[in-house]
């Protein structure tokens, strides 16, 4: 009996990580380095195995991208991109345990879209210290990892626009054109709406000396003169650098049970009320930033195709718990208790609310050719009184990476 008591007790266990408010606090109010001390304590009592390793991990390599110790996110995010990859690999004994009880029991495995995130946040990291070899290293495997989520038959994933343009960005910061503009042309086969891309891939083709891509180009987006004017103001004959401002938007989608299957977990957008930021230069009106990427669309569309796999294991559930409860009943000659028993395997079924907490509604861009020097950098989100002044130092022919994040 007291075992039986144990057993249920583990049952109603919650997770350490979603339960943790004070990290989150602490992060929502900007706070990321006292966020991050605060998450490694969870971290410290999780050791090397507990339920919630992986998630500390995640939200440990955030707090520390958004607080500027892009060395620390890495060690985080490199060891959560390890555990990720293990943990991909659940026992059979412990998934057919989850039939039985439920699947918060089970140590956390990163969503698909998660997982992919680990290396676009390394990426982003490798930019933002100016090691661009690294930055594409990891802005490949974006897109590696999608096309074997594709391949392997686990998603219809397509591949990232956000990674695509980041490592055109990453191949003009080292002068390799060509390869500039192979990834320009997938981002925009992927988001043909990104912002001055018809520039982008004239100025490639301009540094390579195409005439003949220039004159398509022309043609294809309408390019005029003054156009031509704004792309060579950032090609290696300007003396000009480039701002290229990371802005991190919102809040991601929160996992809440399914309004019509409560066992089962669904993604629901949360409260976003900024949808760009105004970016100023010592003053001046630059531009505003643009959405590349959406997380939110991309938990909620592609947990979609969750849903048909999770439905037939909870069917297979109940119907293992039902057996279960016979099987007492048979044994003890006690149907009461073969009822009690199924009835308490199934009432601690719960949906697995588990996901990387901290994560932003969407990942935008902004990018400026500005002459060398030191600027006031001013990020604006609008729609809210948020705002964020950095002081930056722009050099000739060099990209300045700046991240910023803002969280309702």
């Amino acid at each position: 009996m007291e075992k039986a008591f144990l057993f249920f007790l583990m049952l109603g266990c919650s997770s350490a990580r979603m339960s943790d408010h004070e990290s989150d606090q602490l992060f929502r109010k900007a706070r990321y380095t006292e966020a991050a001390l605060s998450l490694k304590k969870g971290l410290e009592k999780q050791g090397e195995t507990g339920r919630d390793l992986l998630l500390y991990l995640l939200d440990l390599g955030l707090a520390y991208h958004a607080a500027g110790q892009y060395h620390l996110s890495n060690e985080f995010f490199l060891k959560a991109d390890q555990v990720a990859e293990i943990k991909d690999y659940t026992s059979l004994a412990k998934e057919t345990a989850t039939l039985l009880v439920t699947d918060t029991i089970k140590d956390y495995q990163a969503e698909d879209f998660e997982n992919v995130l680990i290396s676009t946040y390394l990426a982003m990291n490798y930019a933002l210290m100016g090691n661009y070899e690294d930055c594409l290293v990891e802005a490949r495997r974006v897109n590696h990892k999608l096309f074997m989520m594709v391949s392997e038959g686990k998603r219809q994933y397509q591949q990232s626009a956000f990674a695509r343009y980041f490592s055109a960005m990453a191949y003009e910061a080292v002068g390799n054109y060509e390869d500039a503009s192979l990834d320009y042309r997938n981002a925009w086969k992927l988001n043909p709406d990104i912002p001055e891309i018809g520039e982008l891939l004239w100025r490639c083709a301009y540094e390579l000396r195409n005439h003949d891509d220039m004159h398509q180009l022309d043609e294809l987006f309408h390019l005029t003169k003054e156009h031509h004017r704004h792309a060579l103001e950032g090609s290696s004959r300007s003396k000009r650098g480039e701002i290229v401002v990371l802005y991190e938007n919102g809040i991601s989608p929160a996992k809440r049970p399914h309004p019509q299957f409560e066992s089962i977990p669904r993604f629901f957008p949360r409260f976003n009320p900024v949808a760009f930021a105004h970016v100023f230069l010592d003053g001046s009106f630059q531009g505003k930033t643009f959405p590349l990427e959406s997380i939110e669309s991309m938990a909620i569309e592609n947990f979609k195709e969750k849903y048909a796999g999770l439905i037939a294991k909870k069917v297979g559930g109940l119907i293992a718990k039902g057996g279960v409860g016979y099987l007492v009943a048979k044994k003890t000659k006690d149907s009461l208790l073969g009822f009690l028993v199924s009835y308490l395997l199934i009432g601690a079924d719960q949906a697995d609310l588990r996901s990387w907490n901290l994560l932003p509604k969407d990942l935008q861009i902004f990018r400026a050719s500005v002459m060398p020097g030191q600027y006031v950098l001013r990020i604006s989100a609008e729609g809210a009184s948020f705002f964020v002044e950095k002081k930056i130092q722009v050099k000739e022919h060099k990209k300045t990476f700046v991240n910023v994040r803002y969280m309702p």
